[in-house]
């Protein structure tokens, strides 16, 4: 007899998983609180859908438990990926950073070939249904609609609380206590910062390149990132800040302090920008330092620069004075703001915190408290970096928790 499984979810992890158990005959029910399929994939990779990472590894993952991405990725990693989204139809290829998409770079191409798949499988799938209640005793059941529908697994799938819009609202986490599990604080990750600088508001919407430091609270750079910042009216976005966010919940709700130091002239050394520098001022004695500068850093940034520096926008640069020019250094290699908080939830690409994994079988994924309950995706206490590590955590945990129901 097919075993019946009941699946709660249907992003990229409960979607696969679902196609993964149908391929191995099992009977598949599909829970969805949204009326169509994959709602928050179509957002990822700004609608291109960043698959995944031809850099990824466990130490890309964080979680209050060691090492507990290995097992899934070694069991289902790159390769395994790009193999299985093939024999769904959706070829790769690979963009910046390393980052897998869709050749379409089209997120709605991949729901739809994963719809088409669900379909061909004939797997149920109950939409709209915001799965609120579990009942078990020797089966899982779930009513709907005056229906009862059985399960001799359960899959949680539900996600964490990023992206609430798409349906993640953390359903996951009060399904699990029911069944005795533990939940982490949780946060919201890669996400936009809010900062403490006085001149937010006079850069909103700049956009520029620079090289991007996270600092503790003793000033040391505990993660470095390279690429684009955008300036709110709250703080700082853009790819390299949420890079960044990823190390700074929860230790920020616990006291600690950060901040974000910004370098303009990321591919100048300090010496090599001081005799830039000098070389300017000698050239264009009678220039004003706004003018100076005029050419080698946004104009939008001139202003902000130079009060930052404590310098007259109008002083001839034959008058600086070598402090004053360490002050304009500094500002360029080093302007500093803290780290007040990160942004709202909906924001959130990914959730911080979740089910325990210290409760769950890092080679199955199966509860160690609740026989035939597994956990797939984000309702766990893992979360990945920017750039496609969290959709192939998906793809992966699906995998493995496919195989063990099948084996079991």
């Amino acid at each position: 007899m097919a075993k019946k499984v009941l699946v709660i979810g249907a992003g990229m992890a409960g979607t696969l998983v679902s196609i993964l158990l149908a391929r191995e005959g099992c009977k598949v029910t599909l829970f969805e609180r949204n009326k169509k399929i994959g709602k928050k994939i179509l957002v990822t990779g700004n609608g291109r859908c960043n698959i995944s990472n031809i850099k990824v590894r466990p130490d890309r993952y964080h979680s209050m438990t060691d090492n507990f991405t290995k097992r899934g990725l070694d069991y289902f990693g790159l390769e395994e990926t790009k193999d299985l989204l093939f024999e769904l139809g959706i070829d790769t290829v690979e963009g910046e950073d390393g980052k897998l998409y869709p050749r379409s770079l089209q997120a709605s191409s991949v729901v739809q070939s994963l719809l088409m798949e669900l379909e061909h499988k004939n797997i149920q799938i109950i939409y709209e249904d915001r799965v609120q209640e579990i009942e078990y005793t020797n089966k899982y059941k779930i009513s709907h609609d005056g229906k009862n529908y059985y399960g001799d697994y359960l899959v949680l799938a539900t996600g964490g609380k990023s992206y609430a819009d798409s349906g993640s609202s953390g359903d996951g986490y009060y399904l699990s206590k029911n069944f005795g599990h533990h939940v982490t604080e949780v946060y919201p990750s890669i996400v936009q910062l809010r900062t403490d600088s006085p001149f937010s508001k006079m850069l909103k919407g700049l956009k520029v390149m620079v090289k991007a430091r996270l600092l503790d609270d003793k000033f040391e750079a505990i993660r470095l990132d390279e690429g684009e910042v955008l300036f709110t009216d709250y703080g700082l976005s853009g790819p390299t800040i949420l890079q960044l966010s990823t190390m700074v919940e929860p230790s920020l709700s616990m006291g600690k302090s950060y901040w974000i130091s910004l370098d303009f002239m990321k591919d100048f050394t300090e010496e090599e920008l001081d005799a830039y520098l000098i070389d300017r001022f000698r050239r264009f004695p009678s220039r004003t330092l706004s003018e100076i500068l005029n050419g080698v850093i946004n104009s939008r940034l001139i202003p902000a620069i130079l009060k930052a520096s404590d310098v007259s926008l109008t002083k001839k640069s034959c008058n600086i004075t070598k402090e004053e020019r360490s002050n304009l250094l500094n500002s360029l290699k080093d302007f500093r703001q803290g780290v007040t908080g990160t942004y709202i939830w909906n924001q959130a690409q990914v959730t911080k915190g979740g089910v325990s994994c210290k409760e769950i079988n890092g080679d199955t994924l199966e509860s160690t408290l609740q026989k035939g309950l597994y956990f797939v995706g984000e309702v766990m206490d893992i979360d990945g970096d920017c750039g496609g590590y969290n959709l192939q955590w998906a793809i992966s945990s699906a995998a493995l928790c496919a195989k063990a129901i099948s084996e079991s």
